[in-house]
């Protein structure tokens, strides 16, 4: 039986924004609005995801509830690892083709988190979607969200060495739903002179911005450091091919700041399906050839197929 998957387009990013951002209502409130609406338009599919989530088995890569997150070592997932060398040469095939230089220039005043590939140009490379929605890590993600995820967005990152302090460079969680589960896949070698992610896990970070008052953006770096222990914070460094999944929904988190060398990761995000919306880096595959043929229907439905079956015919 195939369900229809309900829309989830530009629209609601600007629902969104005149809710939380325009009219200031509260994060959980506009997160359980227009995800209640969303569950509308999913119907049995909803149900069925939850379904499929409550048969998968405990994982080596699952995510600890409590701290939100888990570290991956190079070379301990197949899928990361393949992953990982694909994007070190997508990334030098843009370094030798003037592409980096050009991005450069388009961007003067922005050093940071600049994109090589991202959202439906990873179509082109389905081998690379196809590795993202590889079963051990989905399964992880499955199983800390309690439902089948979509694969919202995929972005692999460079950046260059910098001095700013901006945007997600500061202190900040991840706005788009309650809970997610994102990918950072270090497709470099990366030490602390690369500007690695740095969080508090999960359990910190509720009581923290409570003291602080904290309700939108940015987080006060000063008032944080008061508060905290540099030992709390955990950096995501790491040679090619490790990796974190982390809630970044619940995790404080900033990257990318001060290198001194070029950091290269891939991001990638598992949101639930009613998460209110899409990414600025939206991946949906539009047919499933080649190496997506083989795709099962957990990781179908993952890329948002909408293709359905009964929860125990979907375990495979």
């Amino acid at each position: 039986m195939e369900l229809a998957i309900a829309g989830n387009g530009p629209r609601h990013r600007g629902m969104y924004r005149f809710l939380y951002k325009r009219l200031r209502l509260p994060r959980p409130f506009v997160h359980d609005l227009m995800g209640w609406r969303r569950r509308r338009g999913l119907g049995a599919e909803f149900d069925q995801r939850r379904g499929y989530a409550g048969q998968l088995q405990a994982t080596a890569l699952d995510l600890d509830p409590a701290s939100g997150y888990r570290l991956i070592e190079a070379g301990e997932n197949a899928a990361l690892t393949r992953l990982a060398e694909s994007c070190r040469g997508l990334y030098e095939n843009f370094r030798d083709s003037g592409a980096a230089d050009e991005q450069l220039a388009r961007n003067p005043n922005k050093r940071f988190l600049l994109g090589v590939l991202s959202g439906n140009e990873f179509l082109a490379h389905p081998a690379l979607v196809a590795d993202m929605v590889d079963r051990s890590l989905l399964d992880a993600a499955a199983r800390y969200l309690g439902s089948v995820p979509r694969l919202e967005g995929a972005v692999l990152w460079w950046t260059p060495p910098n001095e700013t302090a901006d945007s997600s460079q500061q202190w900040h969680i991840d706005e788009l739903a309650r809970r997610q589960v994102k990918i950072l896949l270090n497709c470099s070698d990366v030490d602390d002179d690369c500007g690695p992610l740095h969080f508090l896990p999960a359990a910190r970070p509720d009581e923290l911005r409570a003291h602080m008052r904290h309700r939108r953006g940015r987080v006060d770096e000063a008032a944080l450091t008061k508060l905290i222990d540099s030992g709390e914070i955990v950096r995501a460094t790491g040679p090619c091919g490790s990796a974190v999944m982390l809630d970044s929904s619940r995790c404080l988190h900033f990257g990318s700041r001060g290198n001194l060398r070029d950091r290269l990761v891939l991001a990638f995000h598992f949101l639930p399906a009613d998460a209110p919306v899409d990414t600025r880096y939206h991946l949906e595959p539009r047919d499933f050839s080649g190496p997506l043929a083989t795709l099962d229907r957990v990781q179908r439905l993952a890329l948002r197929s909408g293709l359905a079956a009964a929860p125990e015919a979907a375990a495979g």
